[in-house]
């Protein structure tokens, strides 16, 4: 489940950049039917996490869980987003208030939110606003199989005859 990787690294940003939320999941394959089947990110690679794994620390994992990490990326940005998979403890589900939402561009959001639908997992009604000079925005909410929020939104350009 390696895809090939890039032959040369990007050349590192300078100054503030915002680069790969990590969620944590119960299964990963699972997980992927959303990001990748439904979102459209491209798998870059999975891997068995070590046991001196940093995710251990920062996340606050039990030493007796097994970690699988997988990076994913977009046309536009490598790595974009990770998920790591915690296997042998229970992970627990984010409750109301969210604490954290990903908001994530498509370019077709009815297509997505009537895929995820087909999941049975929970939507939240969707949301239209403009803003100057011509842009129509649509946002539409959903729950991941583990909880976590997920802000989809789709732009488009207003015609003169909109306005």
């Amino acid at each position: 489940m390696t895809p090939d990787l890039p032959k040369t690294a990007p050349e590192p940003k300078e100054g503030l950049h915002l680069k790969r939320p990590c969620l944590l999941v119960a299964d990963l394959e699972r997980a992927l039917t959303i990001y990748q089947d439904i979102l459209g990110f491209r798998l870059d690679y999975v891997a068995e996490a070590s046991a001196t794994s940093y995710l251990y620390k920062v996340f606050q994992i039990p030493a007796q869980a097994t970690l699988t990490f997988a990076t994913l990326s977009t046309e536009r940005e490598l790595r974009a987003i990770a998920l790591t998979e915690v296997k042998g403890i229970e992970l627990p589900r984010p409750t109301p208030p969210y604490p954290i939402g990903i908001v994530i561009q498509v370019s077709d959001l009815a297509m997505a939110i009537q895929q995820i639908q087909s999941l049975e997992l929970e939507v939240v009604q969707p949301s239209y606003f403009t803003a100057p000079p011509n842009l129509a925005f649509t946002e539409q909410g959903f729950y991941d199989f583990d909880g976590h929020l997920i802000i989809l939104y789709e732009v488009k350009v207003l015609s003169e005859n909109h306005l």
